[in-house]
């Protein structure tokens, strides 16, 4: 299994503590994309809200590595569970990042899952990479 600190190797990634906004700016059950760095290098996160609390993922499927959003931005099902690759339909937990269905999603490779990246909501009601302090 990956490092929790694996996001961090990307040289664009964001540092802990920056902020992302209010968590209300995400609809509960929604998803919204966070893009640092210019050009053709850019460190994409998606953060899923469900209630008072985020999950947020390296923008990238692990089988590929194109975006989660490469065709379009409806990424997470209907009933606000999974995350779903846009380009060929693989499914990972929203809760965990696991994979759910698609190429590795069998136990045999339990690492197949999307990069996790640490959020907290701050006492003002921020949504912060990293966790609190």
């Amino acid at each position: 299994m990956e490092s929790v600190e694996a996001w961090r190797r990307d040289p664009n990634a964001p540092a802990p503590g920056t902020p992302l906004g209010p968590l209300d700016a995400i609809h509960d059950g929604g998803v919204r994309e966070f893009r640092f760095g210019e050009g053709r290098r850019i460190f994409s996160l998606l953060v899923v809200r469900r209630g008072v609390e985020a999950r947020a993922y390296v923008n990238a499927c692990p089988h590929v590595w194109l975006p989660l959003t490469y065709r379009h931005d409806r990424v997470v099902s209907g009933d606000g569970r999974r995350l779903i690759c846009s380009n060929h339909a693989a499914e990972f937990a929203v809760e965990d990042g696991s994979p759910l269905s698609g190429p590795g999603a069998g136990p045999a490779t339990p690492d197949c899952r999307l990069t996790a990246v640490p959020v907290h909501v701050d006492e003002r009601g921020q949504l912060r990479i990293g966790n609190p302090a």
